[in-house]
């Protein structure tokens, strides 16, 4: 059961990080931020912010199920 959650949970943070930065660049218009995302030079919008935070959440959310996985603790 696990072992389908762990793709699911690491594509579905993928994909709401990507929404989050392409709300962004659809706002400002300002693509090269999107691709430097390291320099800090994106000032997102509330919402914005919570679609890449709750992507990145699922990512290591997915992360962990991996370890666990491997593990064979479950």
């Amino acid at each position: 059961m696990f072992s389908v959650v762990e793709p699911v949970l690491l594509l579905s943070g993928l994909g709401m990080v990507l929404f989050a930065y392409f709300q962004y660049a659809r706002r400002t218009r300002d693509f090269r931020a999107v691709v430097r995302f390291w320099e800090r030079r994106l000032a997102l919008s509330r919402g914005e912010h919570a679609w890449q935070r709750a992507g990145i959440v699922m990512l290591l959310l997915g992360i962990v199920v991996r370890y666990v996985l491997v593990l064979g603790l479950i």
